[in-house]
């Protein structure tokens, strides 16, 4: 089923969608560089945490726009996030399929 959004919806929730993937990315990169989680010290809990934190924002932001817009255009939800997905260039997993 192909969704149909005007360019400004579909813009912004590519941004978000971008933003979201770059907020992962960076917590990969950062649990990779700080390793096993049990021989962290107290500053690498607090780095994690606040890069947590900060992760946490772009997906809140990505999700309560689709829900937004799923609801306001009548579209399935789930449909309207693999839409976005693909056009910011996601490639799901054989196991997202």
């Amino acid at each position: 089923m192909e969704i149909e959004l005007s360019d400004d919806v579909l813009d912004e929730l590519i941004e978000l969608q971008e933003a979201t993937n770059e907020a992962h990315a960076e917590l990969t990169r950062l649990q990779e560089e700080l390793g096993d989680a049990a021989q962290w010290t107290d500053e690498q809990h607090v780095t994690w945490r606040d890069a947590w934190e900060d992760a946490r924002e772009p997906w809140w932001l990505l999700d309560t726009a689709l829900d937004h817009y799923a609801e306001t255009l009548g579209l399935n939800r789930d449909a309207l996030e693999a839409t976005v997905q693909k056009a910011a260039g996601h490639v799901p997993l054989p196991d997202e399929d």
